[in-house]
């Protein structure tokens, strides 16, 4: 359990370094619009619910789980890193705000695969639960601290 818990901790902290990082060479060098036409419609309340509760449940579920499912039992593959960096591309294909965005979520992308992999292996049971609510921590720190 504690192995778990230090493995998560640790990726957060990957996550936010990555956040911050592609957020100071946005900020620094590129200056793109991160909120451009993106919440247009929106309140504040609904977009922090969506964001922490209904997003990350419906991306673990298509970006990790089902995507790990395909690769591991339907097609067969068994290397770990091919199937992190499959799911990657696709979740980060679908966060296409600007190129840079999908770079960032690519590599958040990879922090997000490998810790639902790791706990699939270690804690099969709670591996969906974990990396939903990691997901939504992220998210949630995101809308706090960095939008």
């Amino acid at each position: 359990m504690k192995k778990l818990i230090i493995f998560f901790l640790i990726s957060f902290a990957l996550a936010l370094l990555n956040g911050y990082f592609f957020n100071y060479i946005n900020d620094t060098y590129l200056h793109f619009d991160v909120n451009y036409n993106k919440y247009q419609n929106i309140s504040k309340n609904e977009l922090i619910f969506i964001s922490v509760f209904i997003a990350p449940f419906l991306e673990t579920f298509i970006f990790q789980h089902l995507p790990y499912l395909i690769l591991t039992k339907w097609i067969k593959v068994s290397n770990t890193v091919f199937c992190i960096i499959i799911m990657s591309i696709i979740f980060s294909s679908v966060h296409y705000y600007n190129w840079l965005y999908i770079i960032m979520t690519f590599f958040g992308g990879i922090i997000l695969n490998n810790l639902y992999i790791y706990y699939s292996k270690h804690s099969c049971k709670y591996s969906f639960i974990l990396t939903v609510l990691f997901h939504s921590l992220f998210n949630l720190y995101g809308l706090l601290f960095i939008m």
